[in-house]
This record gives C-alpha cells, structure tokens and sequence, in this order.
C-alpha cells in the first residue's frame, strides 16, 4: 500500500511540462507496525521511506525531472 506524491516536472519523451509522481511511504502504517513488532519494523520502515524509483511521467510513465521550486 503506497501513497502517492506529485508535482510540476517537466518530461523529455512526451516534451513538456507535465504532472510527475513518485512512490511514497505510508507512514501511518509503519508507525502502527514499529509499535506492534517491538521497534523491529523501523529497518523496515527507513528501507521503505528511500525514494529509489525517481519521478515518473503521470501520462506516459518514463522517467521525469522535478521543475525546482520557485516559490519563496
């Protein structure tokens, strides 16, 4: 079960600006985990909160580059 996030990004196979998303962790559920186990899920969980996949394209899902933030 993963959660989702996204943002602006821009994708050189569909050649524009488009939505991009990544793999996320469900933290909520690891919390409740690492409560149940003793402490023994945490591994676990930090293994899981490592973004290892990287932006994809939310059109055509290639691998996509995050627009740098341009808010102050």
């Amino acid at each position: 079960m993963a959660e989702f996030k996204e943002s602006k990004g821009y994708c050189q196979t569909c050649k524009k600006q488009v939505l991009i998303r990544r793999k996320g962790t469900h933290h909520l559920l690891h919390l409740i985990l690492t409560l149940l186990t003793g402490g023994l899920w945490a591994i676990v969980w930090v293994l899981c909160a490592i973004p290892i996949d990287g932006w994809r394209c939310a059109q055509c899902g290639s691998k996509a580059r995050q627009l740098a933030d341009t808010r102050k």
